[in-house]
């Protein structure tokens, strides 16, 4: 899908943020204003940009942000963090040895995000915008739902679908709790995971409200299992989450880029 204002050509973007969304299907897009409007959005195939991508790529942009999903990562307390013993934390990330590690900040929560990312696919964006902000889709993803998180009284949770990979984060009384990937091909991989999360923290007989963003739609087969375990069900509402002013045409849209807009948060 692409969408694209009426009163933007994409020529003065000198003074917008482009955030890109790096997937390992497909990759997302948006711009936005400085008075933090939403310009234009897009889903797309990597291996079959259509012209009005090639056209947006080819702008400058005053910042450009990127997210990237496939990332291994670990979380620390930001008060007890340490940058002394950085490596003696990469036991506790799933490292493959090959580069290096950085540490990424989702200040709301007091935690820091220690995490490697995949560079392939990225190496596109990088050579294009070579002053461009990398983060992990994770930490954009917490920033944007981590106010309704520490405000929710009651237990929620809080899913993103990204082609075959599902985020799972909970927050209960105020207080986050966990996030973590799975690999989901289907609604039973997607029930399968919801169960096992809900059973380890104890919420599976509470009925938790459920936030899904993404890949995801009213009706479909994931949103039903999710219905079928949780008790309020809704797609999440990206606008309100992250500020980012959305016109009313968009909206029906807006939660499959609930980590991309975070990602206009992230610092």
């Amino acid at each position: 899908m692409i969408y694209t204002t009426t009163n933007f050509d994409g020529q003065e973007a000198t003074d917008d943020t482009l955030l890109i969304g790096v997937g390992p299907a497909s990759h997302r897009l948006v711009v936005v204003s400085k008075t933090r409007q939403l310009k234009f959005a897009a889903s797309y195939d990597p291996a079959n940009v259509e012209p009005a991508v090639t056209a947006l790529l080819n702008r400058d942009f005053g910042s450009v942000k990127l997210a990237v999903t496939d990332c291994r990562y670990s979380f620390i307390p930001a008060d007890v963090y340490d940058e002394r013993q950085h490596d003696a934390y990469l036991r506790h990330l799933p490292f493959d040895g090959v580069g290096g590690a950085d540490v990424a900040d989702v200040a709301p929560l007091g935690i820091k995000v220690l995490y490697q990312t995949n560079r392939m696919g990225l190496e596109t964006f990088v050579a294009r915008f070579p002053h461009a902000v990398s983060c992990p889709q994770v930490q954009a993803l917490l920033g944007a739902v981590a106010d309704l998180g520490l405000h929710a009284g009651a237990p929620l949770l809080v899913i993103e679908q990204q082609a075959q990979w599902m985020t799972i984060s909970v927050f209960n009384d105020g207080k986050f709790l966990y996030c973590h990937d799975f690999e989901s091909h289907n609604e039973d991989d997607f029930s399968y995971h919801l169960l096992a999360v809900l059973n380890r923290f104890g919420l599976a007989d509470r009925k938790p409200s459920i936030q899904l963003a993404g890949d995801t739609d009213l009706g479909d087969a994931c949103y039903n299992r999710a219905a079928t375990y949780g008790g309020e069900v809704v797609l999440a509402d990206s606008s309100s989450l992250t500020g980012i002013q959305i016109p009313g045409d968009m909206v029906p849209h807006q939660h499959r880029f609930l980590s991309l807009f975070g990602l206009y948060l992230c610092e």
